[in-house]
């Protein structure tokens, strides 16, 4: 069944065909399908809008790496306060570095003879020191603070001893040496 409109349309079809666009028209739909503009890319403004891109992008680094910087020595200074505010560890601190810098002068004179010993202390003291500023930045944010205090106090001991330790075994081998040394002359 067909409605009433496709019906009217079926039998009045050729009525409908006579009305045609002018030739005027079809023409200008000709013109507008064969000359389209094609755009043409400015380089000019491309390379503008790269630079101002990577001029944002540097600058945004830039910042964050200062911000970061400056981040770092507040957050040393801040260590550094925290750590005079307990005067256990301030005390605890000036004493052992005192005792490590006199134990390292007395080892000083035996670097001349064996120089390997210099460099295996100086990479023990500076694992130690970096686990003293890991303990420090702990310090700072307040976890378990006795127990950090007490880590660090242990830190300095365990300096000590080791220097203690060299310096005694040093001091026997240069004994050993000089009864050799007496012996042979003998």
């Amino acid at each position: 069944m067909m409605d009433k409109l496709e019906k009217f349309i079926i039998e009045n079809r050729d009525d409908f065909n006579i009305y045609e666009p002018s030739e005027a028209v079809w023409n200008k739909i000709q013109k507008s399908t064969k000359t389209q503009k094609v755009k043409k890319l400015n380089w000019k403004t491309v390379l503008w809008r790269a630079a101002v891109v990577v001029i944002i992008f540097a600058s945004a680094f830039m910042l964050s790496e200062w911000l970061h910087l400056e981040e770092g020595a507040i957050g040393k200074k801040r260590r550094e306060r925290k750590i005079e505010q307990i005067p256990q560890l301030a005390e605890a601190e000036a004493y052992y570095t005192s005792m490590v810098n006199d134990k390292l002068q007395e080892i000083n004179i035996y670097f001349a003879d064996n120089p390997e010993i210099k460099n295996e202390i100086q990479k023990d003291l500076s694992e130690l020191d970096n686990m003293y500023e890991d303990l420090k930045k702990d310090l700072y944010d307040n976890i378990a603070t006795q127990e950090i205090v007490e880590a660090m106090i242990q830190n300095y001991r365990l300096k000590l001893e080791i220097l203690e330790d060299i310096l005694s075994e040093l001091t026997e081998q240069e004994k050993t040496l000089e009864n050799e040394k007496i012996e042979y002359e003998l």
